[in-house]
């Protein structure tokens, strides 16, 4: 009753016979106005909300899931409702700043989801077949895959083939020749090229073409520019092979030309299996088999790194064009030898996927290796390396199927 004695109330009068009725109008009265003022501090508010919000048009679009669904707990509705928004944001996809952990196959050669990557460890030839040297517990092989091997030798391309038929006809051709190397390492081999080649080929085509012009002060092209892939720890060489074969010389001696691709492999010694590799390419591409296309150095880094620091060769690189140095699971840290080559040579580009991470991450923070691991730390130590030497970096990567390790690094100078 406090707050009903506080609420004024006029006087009013009232016939003597009226009087009895007094007291029980006033409160009435009062119950009435507390009523009007709850209502009122009630609904106006809720009408200022109204109008203040935003549109339907403007907010996250809403999902209605299925009673049903809620209730059990599937957390991936199968039918469901989505009112469109106005917005266009999405994930970007196909995107060249896009990160993949384990991208799909863009070869021709796609491997199939084995338990491990060492199933794939069987020649190509028996690949195309569909045989995998895994034995069964009744000690057969296991059909895996099945590719068509071709009926008889493919035939020579022409400088105008695309890099897919190109790749597609080396291999059906090192699979109907039976060559020495695995399934497994031409998939590596064809989709690190296809991962990274065109970014750093472009880079270092960017890199001769602004040099040209600052030589003469005119645009001298790219008819006269040679790049030069240095394949380091190559063994059999395939991937310094497929940038050769990818780019042959097209219109040379004319402004529009490309410019020419050679392919050095280095490594302690060279096996046998490279000659065979180079001749089975070359019979399908025979624009590498000119002289000096492709190369092969035996030679330890140490040794080939001092010699390309002669004064000899400095004029020789200078005087060709720009170099581009590539290298795949180069164990431990012969990765960093490989960077710190690539740095040391002023490199247009740079492309190296690193394994064995062991011992590789000194150098980076307690917290990085303890939060994002081994082969992240050291990745990352790696890549403010060649930052702080002019170089952009990023990373891609190939298919999961193919290695664990299919973390690529990629650098392009920019100055």
């Amino acid at each position: 009753m406090g707050l009903l004695s506080m609420i004024p109330v006029y006087k009013l009068k009232f016939n003597r016979r009226h009087n009895h009725h007094n007291g029980f109008n006033i409160m009435w009265m009062k119950v009435l106005f507390i009523l009007a003022t709850m209502a009122f501090l009630i609904f106006v508010p809720v009408v200022t909300g109204l109008a203040a919000s935003p549109r339907r048009g403007s907010m996250p679009p809403l999902l209605f899931v299925d009673q049903e669904q809620h209730q059990q707990g599937n957390s991936k509705p199968q039918h469901h409702q989505e009112i469109p928004s106005t917005s266009d944001y999405g994930k970007r996809k196909n995107h060249p700043t896009a990160y993949d952990e384990d991208p799909p196959f863009k070869g021709p050669l796609s491997l199939s989801d084995a338990a491990s990557p060492d199933l794939h460890r069987t020649r190509i030839r028996r690949y195309y077949l569909g045989v995998i040297d895994n034995n069964d517990d009744d000690g057969t092989n296991t059909r895996k895959n099945s590719m068509l091997l071709p009926k008889q030798k493919p035939q020579k391309l022409k400088v105008t083939a695309s890099t897919e038929m190109i790749l597609k006809t080396i291999l059906d051709h090192l699979a109907y020749s039976d060559a020495p190397v695995d399934a497994k390492e031409v998939a590596e081999s064809v989709e690190f090229y296809l991962r990274c080649g065109k970014r750093i080929l472009g880079a270092a085509k960017r890199l001769a073409k602004t040099r040209n012009e600052n030589s003469d002060g005119t645009d001298g092209g790219l008819k006269k520019v040679t790049l030069t892939v240095q394949d380091l720890c190559s063994g059999h060489g395939l991937t310094g092979l497929l940038f050769a074969a990818c780019n042959p010389p097209r219109n040379r001696g004319q402004q529009s030309a490309t410019p020419l691709v050679k392919a050095t492999m280095i490594d302690r010694f060279e096996p046998q299996s490279h000659k065979i590799l180079r001749d089975c390419i070359t019979e399908v591409c025979p624009w590498i088999g000119g002289d000096n296309m492709v190369q092969f150095v035996p030679s330890t880094l140490e040794e080939f790194l001092k010699q390309q620091q002669s004064d000899d060769v400095k004029k020789s690189s200078r005087s060709n064009g720009e170099s581009i140095v590539i290298s795949t699971h180069a164990c431990g840290s012969l990765t960093d030898f490989v960077v710190d080559y690539a740095v040391q040579s002023h490199a247009a580009a740079v492309a190296v996927m690193p394994c064995c991470y062991t011992g590789t991450d000194k150098g980076a923070p307690y917290g990085i290796r303890r939060a994002l691991g081994v082969s992240m730390a050291a990745d990352i130590r790696r890549s403010f390396f060649l930052q702080d030497h002019d170089y952009h970096v990023d990373f891609a990567t190939i298919p999961k199927t193919i290695t664990p390790m299919n973390r690529i690094i990629v650098a392009e100078r920019r100055k």
